[in-house]
């Protein structure tokens, strides 16, 4: 029993070493963290029901029960926008944070609500510095407001006369951890600890979008070799804002290489199936093809198309690949989905390609 006693209280400090690690570097505490939502001015049919969250102030220890709680008072949906704008706080509940955007399906932005318009659309620039940076990286979809800035920096850690030994290192590994859950390169976490912890490192756009941090509405796409009934497919997939989920999957049929794309349909199912004019995107090159077949399918639509041997060549080059269905070639707008990049895919992709035409 004694053992076990002295065992709680070693996870007790140990905890709350944890928690102290945590705190942002600024030392002058503004204010608690405020929650203010904005539902749809226009009604659902025209604008959807997507709310508008706006975030200020410090990230103290209770917001992500205080923010939770108004999500769900409110009802507020998926795809709704958090825009934050906070020096920092406590990293521990700047991830809770993020955890609960991803949870509910939110995106996130940097920016405030104008204090000079009750419209929700007129957002002035921001700041999301420190355990902001974090907690921003929980949308699924994460956008930078322009003139807006993201910084990050080292987070203060107990010295050694503390009596917790390892803390630095317990910290940067559930950092780097949470990092590479949200699909963002732990690169940043290279750059906030090469920042000193009462500094700040403002990073620009160009890297963010480099790293993943801002994903400006689409998902890295995930490039798989999987099977079913024996058979054999390759399947790229992402998300974005624009058109939900889109697919890209090729599978052998004898020595056909056939293409299934899928995609969102929007609620536009009637006007998809209508649609005849279908294109391959690859790269800026637009390839006209004919659907061998297509269907609605939970809300998503599926088509397939045999590939020609010049779109088999075309692929075999491709950097990013798409799918465009339109009313007519010469539409100015179209369903479906553009620039999903092959990447570290075009390994598989050549090689189920070869599987199909040897």
């Amino acid at each position: 029993m004694a053992k076990l006693g002295k065992a709680m209280v070693r996870r007790k400090i140990y905890a709350l070493a944890l928690v102290l690690a945590f705190q942002s570097g600024s030392a002058d505490a503004q204010s608690n963290m405020t929650v203010k939502g904005f539902p749809p001015e226009l009604p659902v049919e025209i604008a959807g029901n997507q709310w508008f969250v706006f975030l200020d102030g410090d990230i103290d220890p209770d917001a992500p029960q205080r923010f939770e709680r108004y999500v769900t008072q409110n009802q507020i949906p998926d795809r709704s926008v958090v825009y934050l704008n906070s020096p920092g706080g406590s990293l521990v509940a700047g991830m809770e944070l993020g955890r609960l955007f991803r949870k509910y399906g939110f995106s996130t932005d940097i920016g405030r609500k104008s204090p000079f318009s009750a419209k929700r659309f007129d957002i002035d620039k921001g700041g999301c510095y420190s355990a902001c940076a974090y907690a921003y990286l929980g949308g699924q979809f994460r956008y930078l407001n322009q003139g807006s800035r993201y910084g990050v920096h080292q987070f203060k850690s107990l010295q050694a006369s503390d009596g917790v030994e390892g803390t630095a290192q317990v910290v940067s590994a559930l950092a780097v951890e949470y990092i590479r859950s949200m699909d963002v390169d732990p690169d940043l976490f290279t750059l906030s600890a090469a920042a000193s912890a009462n500094g700040m490192h403002e990073i620009d756009k160009a890297t963010l979008e480099r790293l993943n941090v801002v994903n400006n509405g689409r998902t890295r796409p995930v490039w798989t070799i999987e099977s079913t009934d024996g058979q054999l497919y390759l399947k790229g997939q992402r998300t974005t804002a624009e058109s939900g989920i889109n697919k890209f999957i090729l599978y052998c049929e004898g020595r056909r290489a056939v293409l299934l794309a899928i995609f969102d349909a929007l609620r536009r199912d009637t006007e998809l199936m209508n649609m005849a004019a279908h294109s391959l995107l690859i790269d800026s090159q637009v390839y006209p093809m004919s659907a061998d077949s297509k269907r609605i399918q939970n809300g998503l639509f599926n088509v397939v198309y045999k590939l020609s041997q010049k779109e088999i060549v075309a692929l075999r080059k491709g950097e990013n690949v798409g799918v465009a269905v339109q009313a007519a070639y010469d539409a100015p707008i179209f369903l479906g989905f553009e620039g999903m990049s092959i990447g570290s895919g075009k390994p598989k992709l050549i090689g189920m390609l070869n599987q199909c035409v040897r």
